[in-house]
């Protein structure tokens, strides 16, 4: 038996054995991940020969730890300002005054829910943030005649949309697999679209379940305000949203349509800030014995990055600085100082899990396609990982655009209970080796781990915002998962199939 070969099956061991560990909880992904890189990197220089303990323990091991710096950072200025919003209370206030506005019609309260919801977590991380958002939302739902499972749904739904358009969730594509950050950016907003509608569909069934569907004035005003944001999503992906430069003159990839569109939010943003400024001055001279309040331009928080980036092309770490900045101005008050120091400390703190399993799938990643620098001191021999598994993946992995569609579309379910699929798993480790087998494009895998990843984040029951929300609904969590899959599988196919039409 060749050394390829031999490799080839205890890769397949390994992998193997690292998802059975994750699936039956035996080890946390945060443990299995690194060791699985480890392994990988020593089988191939146990078998082959070819490699070095240089290359193992340097060239795998400290620089793959390394290799996602960029999302790392922008976790962490990701979770600094989920913290400001929380700790202001900007993100209860804004619950609470959209409750408000929208009043008591079930289609509407259920709509308003999950985008607001969806709204909040493209900047809100962590369980503290879940348990909060859920604590107003869910008693809201309640009222207006929802059943408990549709309540959570809806939650799940708004989370997982929030993370499909929150800036800090794109940076570990572009970091793992290369892809353009227009092309991330592109697909996100319309799989946050299939998604949404998705989301939308259930509530309706839910409805209807309930008998609770009324048509009314106030009804059909949500409706066609929930049509009119699919529809500018639709319009975007028509070419509206191309990359353009950053500075405010047209050059021949951008419409004139783009161009104002910056000009008056950039006029927009700047008035903002010297009413800002000029509130501040007001209340300067009784500094000291104002109670906290909430102005109106702090609802803009979370949106402040995404606009930064989608529609000025500031690169998402400088957004996120930006957002931070931006929101300690937007709810100055007496402490803000210590606040923001706090917000820095704590909102680290609480994205730590993420960094520690950005870590370990670097290292993993690093073990399957090589170190950097491998290509350049060993011109003309390819790393003996992807030398070994590429024969296997020749046969398995899917390239014409229906066998993509269906394959990938049947194996959603594999994101769930930490399986091979699973973005926070072993994903990142399978699409680094479909990238090295070199039979789909990198956005084409970018874009089924973007599809796949609802199942995960809507659906696991291993989520700790899906144990935490059943068992405070009162509803098994599995239970959940069979009531929301149906309407995430559908919206999986729909985005494969977009992602096969633009990518394949």
């Amino acid at each position: 038996m060749s050394p390829e070969t031999l490799l080839g099956i205890a890769l397949v061991v390994l992998f193997t054995a690292g998802a059975a560990a994750m699936i039956s909880r035996t080890l946390p992904a945060l443990i299995v991940l690194p060791i699985m890189g480890f392994a990988i990197a020593a089988a191939a220089w146990a078998i082959t020969g070819e490699l070095t303990s240089h290359d193992v323990l340097e060239g795998v091991v400290s620089e793959g730890a390394i290799s996602l710096h960029k999302a790392m950072i922008v976790t962490f200025f990701g979770g600094a300002l989920s913290f400001v919003m929380q700790r202001s209370g900007v993100a209860e206030q804004l619950v609470k005054q959209g409750a408000e506005l929208v009043g008591a019609d079930p289609l509407a309260v259920g709509v308003f829910s999950l985008l607001l919801v969806a709204l909040l977590f493209s900047s809100l991380t962590g369980l503290g943030a879940v348990i909060m958002v859920s604590m107003i939302v869910l008693p809201m739902l309640s009222t207006v005649g929802l059943s408990p499972a549709a309540g959570a749904g809806i939650v799940l739904f708004g989370m997982s949309l929030g993370g499909v358009v929150n800036p800090a969730n794109w940076v570990i594509y572009v970091e793992t697999l290369g892809v353009p950050i227009e092309d991330v950016q592109r697909f996100a907003l319309a799989l946050f679209a299939i998604v949404t509608l998705g989301g939308v569909a259930m509530i309706l069934v839910e409805l209807f379940r309930g008998r609770l569907i009324r048509l009314d004035a106030r009804t059909s005003v949500i409706l066609l305000g929930f049509l009119g944001v699919i529809g500018g999503v639709a319009l975007w992906q028509s070419g509206w949203g191309s990359s353009g430069a950053p500075d405010l003159e047209a050059d021949a990839g951008d419409s004139a349509l783009l161009l104002w569109s910056r000009r008056i939010v950039l006029a927009g943003f700047v008035l903002l800030l010297l009413r800002m400024l000029v509130d501040l001055v007001r209340r300067a001279s009784r500094w000291r014995h104002q109670t906290a309040t909430i102005r109106g331009w702090a609802y803009l928080i979370p949106v402040v990055p995404l606009i930064a980036i989608l529609l000025f092309d500031v690169p998402i770490l400088a957004a996120f600085a930006i957002g931070f900045v931006y929101a300690i101005l937007a709810t100055a008050r007496p402490g803000s100082l210590a606040l923001s120091v706090q917000c820095l400390i704590e909102g680290g703190a609480s994205v730590m899990p993420a960094i520690i399993l950005m870590i370990g799938i670097g290292i993993l990643i690093a073990a399957v396609k090589g170190p950097a620098d491998w290509a350049a001191t060993h011109t003309g021999s390819p790393w003996p990982v992807l030398a070994a598994i590429e024969p296997i993946l020749e046969k398995l992995v899917p390239s014409s655009p229906l066998g993509y569609v269906l394959g990938f579309g049947l194996a959603a379910p594999l994101a769930l209970y930490r399986g091979p699929l699973n973005v926070w798993g072993l994903g990142f480790g399978v699409a680094t080796i479909l990238l090295g087998a070199q039979s789909l494009p990198a956005a084409a895998i970018m874009a089924m781990l973007l599809s796949v990843g609802q199942v995960q984040g809507i659906c696991d029951p291993t989520n700790t915002a899906n144990v935490w929300i059943a068992h405070h609904q009162g509803v098994d969590v599995n239970a959940l998962m069979l009531r929301t899959l149906p309407f995430v599988w559908g919206g999986v196919f729909i985005g494969l199939a977009l992602s096969a039409a633009w990518f394949l």
